[in-house]
C-alpha cells in the first residue's frame, strides 16, 4: 500500500454498450461469464497496444512479449473468504469460455501454493522501511521487475452492487480494469431514446508508463472490441505457446 501511494494513477471512467455482447452470451453454447468476456476483450485490446503491456524498471521501460492478465478471485479457505490472484497466461489467445473456466477453478479448486522464494522470505523478515527500500531497489532491475507478475489486472465489483468502482493499485500494474455491473440505461440511438445494456468500467493507468494519448487510443480500441462483442465471434483454435519474457 505504501508503494502504491507513490504511483501516478490516471483514471478513466467509461460506460460501454454491451447489448450485442449480452445477446451473444445468451446465444453461446459455452459458459462465458461477464468477467471472462471482459478479460478476453481487454487482453485483445492490450495485444493491439503493446505500450500498455509494459512496466517501469528504474529509468527504463520493460515490455512484455506476451499478454498475461492477473484477475482477482475470492475463494473460501479454512472457513474464511480470502482474495487470491489468478494469472491468465497469453490471455489474448484464450476464449471467454476458457478464461471463465480458469477463474472457476481458481475460485473453487484446490488453493494454489504460494511458497515464497528464499529472497522473498528474507525480505519479509526485514523491518518495514528496509523492506520497502529493498523492493524499490530490486524493482529497478528489469529481470527482477519481470517476476512481479503481469502488467495488466482485472477486478470485478459487479457482484457488490450497481455502479462504478475504484481499484486500489496494490501491485505493480500498469493497467487496472475495474468491472462494474451491467445495467439498463436510456441512451440515444439514431435520434431515439432506447434502453441499452451498459457496462461501467474504470480504467486506471500508471502515468509513469503510459501518456494520455496512448491511453485514449487503447480505450477506444477496448470500446470497439467490447461493443461489437468481437471475442464472441467464432475463430479457429489457437495452440498456446510457452513464452518467456
Amino acid at each position: 500500500m505504501t508503494s502504491a501511494s507513490r504511483r501516478f494513477q490516471v483514471h478513466a471512467l467509461v460506460e460501454l454498450d454491451v447489448t450485442a455482447a449480452k445477446e451473444g452470451l445468451q446465444r453461446s453454447e459455452q459458459s462465458v461469464s461477464w468477467t471472462g468476456f471482459v478479460i478476453a476483450t481487454v487482453a485483445r485490446a492490450v495485444a493491439q497496444h503493446p505500450e500498455v503491456n509494459a512496466r517501469r524498471a528504474g529509468n527504463r521501460i520493460l515490455y512484455f512479449d506476451q499478454v498475461d492478465v492477473g484477475a482477482t478471485v475470492e475463494r473460501e479457505t479454512d472457513g474464511r473468504v480470502v482474495l487470491d490472484i489468478a494469472t491468465l497466461k497469453q490471455a489474448d489467445r484464450m476464449s471467454g469460455a476458457q478464461i471463465t473456466q480458469v477463474l472457476r477453478e481458481a475460485k473453487y479448486g484446490a488453493p494454489p501454493a504460494h511458497d515464497p522464494s528464499a529472497l522473498t522470505a528474507a525480505l519479509v523478515r526485514l523491518p518495514g522501511p528496509l523492506r520497502r527500500a529493498a523492493i524499490r531497489l530490486a524493482a529497478t532491475r528489469p529481470d527482477v521487475s519481470a517476476t512481479f507478475g503481469p502488467a495488466v489486472g482485472v477486478t470485478s465489483i459487479g457482484m457488490f452492487g450497481h455502479g462504478w468502482g475504484w481499484a486500489i493499485p496494490v501491485a505493480p500494474l500498469t493497467l487496472i480494469v475495474t468491472v462494474g455491473s451491467v445495467v439498463e440505461r436510456p441512451t440515444v440511438r439514431e435520434g431515439l431514446v432506447v434502453a441499452r445494456s451498459m457496462l461501467p468500467l474504470t480504467l486506471s493507468f500508471d502515468h509513469a508508463v503510459i501518456d494520455g494519448a496512448p491511453a485514449a487510443r487503447f480505450t477506444e480500441t477496448l470500446r470497439a472490441l467490447t461493443e461489437t462483442a468481437a471475442v464472441l465471434a467464432p475463430s479457429p483454435p489457437v495452440e498456446l505457446r510457452e513464452a518467456t519474457r
